[in-house]
């Protein structure tokens, strides 16, 4: 009952974050800063109900719930019905639907937050922590997914063309290797009890198959992009995306399983870091 107590306190923030973020920004008439207003206001509500509920992980759901609510409004707000423009609408949406619901099989109450948060407050003192809580866990993942999703707007405004849908069928094949990889992590999870590294299916190949799906999704994000515009900022987004996988999210993954994980470093030498590669022979 807590948990599902929390979970409804958290559904309510995301209202709360979105209906004042909407009220706050719909007077304006340029829709990439309407948007970015929406997004930012949302972002400060949520991160305000994290500091009343003392917990960061509050907004962890934000990275996919976003993406869904402004494509659907932009979707329809642009009225242009077209079939790739459907398709596009219809996979960001599985792939935030199905990111959101992993979220919650994972979450168990307000007793929870995310390592990285809570090593982070040990780390610092209470006024750098409040301002890497604001600007690094809330804010900058914010913008970073802004910059990635915003082209949808002259996506959602072009005519039917081949590459939205080349781009979208990427999009399926990094949700599928989300999908599997967090499946097979929750069932090696629920089986093993032992500090030793999964090595199931997927994860056998890749260290990271669950970035690496996220990584092709943005790839397919960025293949419809370009299919309706080439120029100005659109490729931002998506190199920012590669930045934070490669340099800071692996990275800190890889830190906390050496230091969790007794056969992390002979899992090092024998597996791919990223792509699903065949295993090496460890030295």
């Amino acid at each position: 009952m807590k948990r599902v107590r929390d979970l409804l306190l958290i559904l309510g923030v995301y209202i709360i974050a979105f209906v004042g973020g909407y009220f706050s920004a719909f007077w304006i008439n340029n829709l990439y800063l309407m948007i970015l207003m929406w997004d930012v206001v949302a972002t400060v509500i949520t991160f305000i109900f994290s500091l009343i509920f003392r917990n960061s992980s509050v907004y962890d759901p934000y990275w996919s719930v976003a993406p869904m609510v402004f494509s659907f409004y932009l979707f329809f707000r642009i009225g242009n019905f077209t079939l790739a423009n459907t398709l596009f609408l219809a996979c960001i949406n599985i792939w935030g639907a199905r990111l959101t619901i992993n979220w919650i099989t994972t979450f168990h109450d307000f007793t929870y937050q995310d390592w990285r948060y809570v090593m982070y407050k040990e780390n610092n003192g209470p006024l750098l922590y409040f301002i890497i809580n604001f600007f690094g866990i809330h804010m900058f993942p914010t913008l970073l997914v802004y910059a990635g999703m915003m082209p949808m707007i002259p996506l959602f405004m072009a005519e039917n063309n081949l590459l939205i849908i080349i781009g979208c069928l990427i999009i399926l094949i990094g949700v599928s290797l989300e999908f599997f990889a967090d499946q097979q992590m929750h069932q090696f999870l629920r089986t093993t009890k032992e500090k030793v590294t999964c090595r199931n299916g997927l994860w056998r190949y890749s260290r990271h198959p669950n970035y690496l799906g996220e990584i092709t999704i943005w790839v397919g994000v960025y293949v419809s992009m370009i299919a309706v515009n080439q120029d100005r900022w659109y490729f931002l987004g998506f190199i920012l995306m590669i930045l934070l996988f490669e340099f800071i999210s692996i990275p800190m993954m890889e830190k906390r399983q050496l230091q969790r994980r007794s056969d992390y470093i002979d899992y090092i030498k024998t597996t791919s870091r990223l792509l699903i590669l065949p295993n090496r022979k460890s030295k």
